[in-house]
């Protein structure tokens, strides 16, 4: 019986694993995702997603927006730099 809930709960572990795996490599991240990621708040993504001249590395995909993970650290980068003001 020990030894059936040990496979069990390897199992889980090892698909809890594989899937935050999948998580941290896919290039590219949701609203609610970079704002977890960065930090920046909800509505002020939303507002440089929709700013017309904003450098955001972002794009849409239907009616998403999608921010290219890689990008956006060069871009905290550079605003950091610039001491910037978002």
């Amino acid at each position: 019986m020990e030894v059936k809930a040990n496979e069990s709960f390897k199992t889980i572990i090892r698909d809890a694993i594989q899937e935050a795996l999948k998580e941290i490599n896919k290039p590219t991240m949701t609203i609610d995702e970079c704002k977890e990621y960065s930090g920046i708040g909800r509505d002020k993504l939303m507002e440089l997603v929709h700013a017309e001249n904003s450098d955001f590395p972002c794009f849409r995909n239907g009616n998403k927006f999608l921010i290219n993970k890689k990008k956006l650290d060069l871009w905290l980068e550079k605003v950091s730099e610039e001491k910037r003001i978002l």
